[in-house]
C-alpha cells in the first residue's frame, strides 16, 4: 500500500505543481532556502545538521502551530538546555515568525514534501533520535521512516475532527499502521483521544494533556504598538478595535459596524490583521469603497497622509503583539460564511474584551470553555456584531469584565506543556 503511495503521489503532486506555484507566488516571502521542501540543503545548512548530536526534531506546518512550538521549545530548552533542537515548517509566512521569534542556536528549516526520497534525505541529515510533530500532520513517510531509524516519534498538541476521524476509520488499513508508528498520541482533549481510538483502538499511548495555546507566552506588551498606532491614528485618547485572522467576507461587516459606530463614539480606532497579507490589495479595495482612510504597517505610496480611519497591517506574524495594544477583539474565520475560527486564547492572554462569531468547529473545545466561563461573546450571526461591539463601548466596566474573565480562563486550564514534556522525558528514560 505504502508502495503504491510513493508511486502516485508525485504523480498527483505534478497534477497540482501548476495551482502550488500560483499559491507560493501570490503568499509571497519565498527565499532560497524553500529549495528544502524538495529535498535541496545546501552545503552550509547540511553541515550544520550532520554535527549536531542526538537532536530532537520539531515539526510545525503553518503560523498557528509554530506559535505554540515557539512556547513548547522554549519551555523545552528551560527544561533540557543540551538538547539540540531542529524545528521545521511548511510555510513561508510560518518560516518567517520561527526566523523572528524562535530563541537563538535552534535549526530552522522547511521540511521536505512527503517524497520518499526528500524525506530520507532529511533524516541522513538531521538522525532525530525524537521527532516532534504538531497538533494534525500526518505524512506516511515522515512518520514510518522516522520510526524504523529508532526515533520516538511523538504527536503534539494533538486533534482531529468528527470527519477526519471517520476518513481515517473508514480506511484504517492504511492508517492504523501509520498511527501505530507513534511512540506516544498527546491530544488536547478527552473528544480527540476518542476519534483517534477509532483509528488504533484503545492504546495506552494516547495520553490527553489539554491545548498548548493556553501556555503561549507574548513576545511582547501592549507598549510596544504604541509608536506604530500614534503614526496611524495620532497621538490622543482612543478606543481600539482589533478584527485579526480575517477572512474574505468578514472585513467588510467589521467596517461596516465600525463606520456605524464612529459618530456615537469618535475615539474608536479599527486595526485589521487579515489571516493572509497576500489579501492586502482586496481589503484596500473594501476601505476604498466605503470611503475609509488607511495606513500601512508596512507603508506603500497610497498610505493616507495625516491620522488615518483604519491600520490595515499587511506583514505576518504581529497579530499578538497587536492583540496586546487593543481593547476590544474579533477574531476571524467564524462569520460571513467562514467556518472553522481562530483561536480565541491569543487575546485572552492578554485579558482583551473577545468576540467571535458561532462558527468554531476547529477550536469547539476551547470555544466551550470561553462560553461556560460568560469569558467570550459569541455571534450567532453578522447581524449581532454591531450591537454587540456597541455595548462593550458603551460599559467600560463590562470590556473590563470580559477581558478579566478571558484572562482567568488562560490561567485556569495552563499547563499542557509540562504535561506534554513528561510524557516525552518517559519515552527517553533507557528502558
Amino acid at each position: 500500500m505504502f508502495l503504491l503511495y510513493n508511486l502516485l503521489f508525485p504523480l498527483l503532486f505534478l497534477i497540482y505543481l501548476p495551482y502550488y506555484v500560483v499559491h507560493l507566488r501570490r503568499r509571497g516571502g519565498l527565499t532560497r532556502e524553500y529549495w528544502q521542501r524538495a529535498g535541496f540543503f545546501d552545503r552550509e545548512t547540511a553541515s550544520r545538521l550532520r554535527a549536531l548530536t542526538s537532536p530532537v526534531w520539531i515539526h510545525a506546518v503553518s503560523v498557528g502551530e509554530t506559535v505554540a512550538a515557539i512556547s513548547f521549545i522554549r519551555r523545552w530548552q528551560e527544561r533540557r538546555p543540551e538538547d539540540s533542537l531542529v524545528f521545521s515548517c511548511s510555510t513561508s509566512t510560518a518560516y518567517a515568525t520561527a526566523k523572528q521569534k524562535l530563541p537563538p542556536g535552534i535549526e530552522i528549516i522547511y521540511c521536505p514534501i512527503d517524497f520518499w526520497w526528500a524525506i530520507r534525505r532529511a533524516l541522513n541529515l538531521i538522525r532525530p533520535v525524537v521527532l516532534v510533530i504538531f497538533e494534525v500532520e500526518i505524512w506516511p513517510n515522515l512518520i514510518r521512516q522516522a520510526a524504523r531509524r529508532g526515533a520516538k516519534v511523538v504527536l503534539v498538541n494533538g486533534r482531529m475532527s468528527d470527519k477526519s476521524s471517520r476518513g481515517y476509520a473508514k480506511w484504517s488499513f492504511i492508517f492504523r499502521p501509520i498511527f501505530s508508528s507513534f511512540s506516544c498520541l498527546c491530544v488536547q482533549t478527552s473528544e480527540d483521544a476518542s476519534r483517534i481510538a477509532r483509528v488504533l483502538g484503545d492504546d495506552p499511548r494516547i495520553k490527553v494533556c489539554d491545548t498548548m495555546k493556553f501556555d503561549q507566552v507574548p513576545d511582547m506588551n501592549q507598549a510596544d504598538k504604541t509608536a506604530a498606532l500614534d503614526a496611524c491614528f495620532g497621538p490622543g485618547e482612543r478606543v481600539t478595535f482589533i478584527a485579526g485572522s480575517t477572512h474574505a467576507g468578514e472585513e467588510e461587516i467589521i467596517c461596516d459596524a465600525y463606520q456605524k459606530l464612529r459618530p456615537d463614539f469618535p475615539t474608536l480606532r479599527l486595526i485589521l490583521v487579515p489571516r493572509h497579507c497576500e489579501r492586502t490589495p482586496e481589503i484596500e479595495k473594501i476601505l476604498r469603497d466605503r470611503g475609509l482612510t488607511w495606513k500601512l504597517l508596512k507603508p506603500t505610496a497610497e498610505n493616507a497622509a495625516g491620522p488615518a480611519d483604519v491600520l490595515l497591517v499587511n506583514t505576518t506574524g504581529e497579530l499578538m503583539n497587536f492583540y496586546g495594544a487593543a481593547d476590544i477583539a474579533y477574531v476571524g474565520k467564524s462569520l460571513a460564511g467562514q467556518t472553522g475560527g481562530h483561536n480565541i486564547i491569543e487575546p485572552a492572554i492578554f485579558g482583551k474584551a473577545i468576540l467571535h462569531g458561532c462558527h468554531m468547529e476547529n477550536f469547539r473545545t476551547v470555544a466551550a470553555l470561553f462560553q461556560q466561563h460568560q469569558a467570550a461573546i459569541e455571534l450567532p450571526d453578522e447581524a449581532a456584531l454591531e450591537p454587540a461591539l456597541r455595548r462593550l463601548l458603551a460599559s467600560p466596566a463590562e470590556r473590563e469584565n470580559l477581558g478579566r474573565k478571558a484572562r482567568q480562563v488562560v490561567e485556569r486550564y495552563r499547563g499542557a506543556i509540562d504535561r506534554t514534556l513528561d510524557h516525552i522525558e518517559e519515552l527517553r528514560k533507557p528502558a
